[in-house]
């Protein structure tokens, strides 16, 4: 587990005022194609000269996502062996190297061809991110159920885990009519994959603890690979697992909530004013490296708007995106 404070005046410009005034994420995206051309083309057999990044990242921008060098840049196979210099031999594609390790697997007695397929069921029709909502709904209705969440004691590090599994099991989901989790339905696990060793935080005023009445803003993400809290959220989306989110979450954590927040705000000023004195009322903001020892959660900030909603609309209005603290909610 690591705790990385970063102070709150964040560096980095709006996503609006980066490069030149072209949008940062139109800006990396482009970035990240010209170095793609670029390699692509100096590894042509003939030894053919590679393109300036500027002339790369024009022909990329008109190249879909999914060609050729796109696969080869992300492990799959190319459409042809012409991309290969003499000798070299191209790999299987990604789904024949899956299906033969599936196989193996279950040739060697590790896995079962039943337990793959509940495995795949699990992720498609069960968990997902609303399993988050309704935690971070209930804990916004019962205080008790938050400190148990947020304020583990010393001795039990990992509380929440528990207190998550007595809430699912217990609580009838009323979309469903049955309770949100079964325990035929986590895989032998506590709550499901990756939801064992879970610390959760909270944005906004600190409910209790050291910091008790400070004004904190958390954000998640894996340095390493993709560490991430599936149990409540399902499977990451894709640019969680970027490296542009996990090298800039670090040093411009607010520079990356601007970035999901101008999607949401667009030119909605009464938004843009709450998001400006969301920041301007923080304290500190912190990042959270989830690892292979430890999985983060955040329970957001509620607006006070939403006070005297019922828990199901309540649940109803988290996002994803909130409970990794990409972006905050707005009223």
């Amino acid at each position: 587990m690591s705790d990385s404070p970063s102070e709150r005046n964040d560096p980095s410009p709006s996503a609006s005022a980066a490069s030149g005034g072209q949008p940062r994420r139109a800006f990396l995206r482009n970035t990240g194609l010209a170095a793609l051309a670029a390699g692509a083309l100096g590894s042509l057999p003939g030894g053919q000269a590679r393109q300036s990044p500027a002339a790369a990242a024009s022909d990329a921008a008109g190249q879909p996502l999914g060609s050729t060098a796109d696969l080869e840049a992300l492990g799959g196979s190319p459409q042809s062996e012409s991309g290969y210099l003499s000798g070299e031999q191209p790999l299987p594609s990604l789904k024949q190297r899956v299906l033969a390790l599936k196989g193996l697997l279950i040739e060697k007695g590790v896995l079962s061809e039943d337990k793959i397929n509940g495995f795949v069921a699990y992720y498609e029709k069960l968990v997902g991110p609303h399993l988050g909502a309704a935690a971070v709904a209930r804990a916004w209705v019962d205080p008790d159920f938050r400190r148990r969440l947020t304020q583990p004691p010393a001795d039990q590090p990992f509380m929440a885990t528990a207190a998550l599994r007595d809430f699912f099991f217990n609580t009838i989901n009323p979309e469903t009519g049955r309770p949100f989790l079964a325990p035929q339905l986590t895989l032998g696990t506590a709550i499901g994959p990756e939801g064992e060793y879970l610390r959760i935080l909270e944005n906004g005023v600190q409910s209790g603890g050291p910091d008790q009445g400070k004004r904190i803003h958390n954000i998640v993400a894996c340095t390493v690979c993709s560490c991430y809290p599936q149990a409540l959220l399902g499977v990451q989306p894709t640019w969680y697992k970027s490296q542009q989110y996990r090298s800039r979450v670090i040093s411009q954590p607010l520079g990356v909530v601007d970035e999901f927040m101008d999607d949401l705000i667009a030119a909605d000023s009464r938004r843009l004013a709450y998001y400006q004195r969301y920041k301007e009322g923080l304290d500190e903001i912190r990042t959270w490296d989830s690892n292979s020892e430890v999985r983060f959660f955040v329970i957001p900030q509620m607006p006070a708007e939403w006070s005297g909603l019922s828990e199901t609309e309540l649940r109803r209005r988290v996002t994803r995106n909130a409970m990794l603290g990409a972006e905050i909610l707005l009223p």
